[in-house]
């Protein structure tokens, strides 16, 4: 009786063991990325103003981008009767590209957006995200808002 009671109990661990080796690997870890991509910094430090009749955007970019790539403003408006909540989750739109090489700068050399498109009432959000000539783009901007009185 020894005999049989080892013959199953080699053939379980057998079935154990195969069973684990076939079951313990694979599965999706992440999506795929080129090897050794650096993407554009984010920007850090994106200001907001009211000038006019036009919200006034400004920021800077890391020293080391080459200047072949846009910004990409997104944007998210708040309708008056919503209320304003900076902390809330919001739906942003792509307000418009600016190819780096064309962009304006302010006499401290920070870059410059005029939003002409807003409304008395609203509140805006904005966010900036720097992409490359590839069009890899980092991450987005600090956040900012504004009311438009």
């Amino acid at each position: 009786m020894t005999g049989k009671n080892g013959l199953w109990k080699a053939i379980l661990m057998t079935a154990i063991f195969f069973t684990a080796v076939c079951c313990a690997g694979c599965g999706k870890k992440a999506d795929p990325c080129y090897p050794f991509t650096d993407y554009p910094e984010a920007v850090s430090n994106l200001e907001v103003s009211l000038d006019k009749e036009n919200v006034v955007l400004k920021w800077n970019i890391p020293e080391d981008l080459d200047y072949k790539g846009h910004v990409r403003i997104l944007k998210s408006v708040v309708e008056p009767d919503d209320d304003v909540c900076p902390d809330c989750p919001h739906t942003y739109v792509v307000a418009g590209h600016i190819p780096l090489r064309d962009s304006r700068r302010d006499d401290q050399k920070k870059f410059i957006y005029l939003d002409r498109d807003i409304k008395s009432g609203f509140s805006y959000f904005y966010r900036v995200v720097i992409c490359d000539s590839q069009d890899r783009c980092g991450e987005e901007s600090n956040t900012v808002w504004i009311g438009i009185p």
